[in-house]
């Protein structure tokens, strides 16, 4: 495995297709599973801590696998929307799409974000809605609650299959 560092907040690994073998694993069967644990392999061998979460993004080709994890924050901020249209606009405004869960609210919607390590969330989502702080466990409340909409990448989802 080969790992590249990318800033102190990312980096990258190759793993051959022999090393991939030796895991009982191919590049056609790679899923988020076995990503994160090749990440907290890299991670153990790197004598790393502190990446309490990471996007990841797997690029599986012929020859091995690259993937790619960027850091982001342990905590995330959650945003209150009171309607639809709203939180449309605001995904389309942020110039970035962080990770992120959408849940309904008994009146609105509630966007999570988790900004990457050291960033702030894109400052659209303070001007379009409420900013609800930083709470650690609303998000599995909702989850238990059965209020999550779109439990990853939503601020992708909502600017894939809704237009402005």
């Amino acid at each position: 495995m080969v790992i590249s560092h990318i800033g102190n907040r990312a980096m990258s690994l190759y793993i051959t297709a022999l090393e991939l073998q030796a895991r009982n694993l191919t590049a056609e069967c790679l899923g988020r599973d076995e990503a994160l644990a090749l990440l907290q392999t890299a991670l153990h061998e790197s004598r790393l801590d502190g990446w309490e979460a990471a996007e990841l993004a797997l690029f599986p080709g012929r020859e091995g696998v690259l993937l790619f994890a960027r850091r982001k924050s342990g905590l995330p901020w959650h945003f209150f929307f009171p309607d639809f249209e709203t939180l449309i606009h605001a995904a389309h405004s942020a110039s970035d799409t962080l990770p992120s869960v959408l849940s309904r609210a008994s009146n609105g919607y509630l966007l999570t974000v988790y900004p990457f390590e050291g960033d702030l969330p894109p400052a659209v989502l303070y001007e379009f809605g409420c900013d609800l702080g930083q709470n650690t466990y609303l998000e599995a409340h909702l989850a238990e609650q059965g209020a999550i909409l779109i439990p990853c990448a939503a601020m992708a989802s909502l600017r894939t299959h809704f237009a402005r």
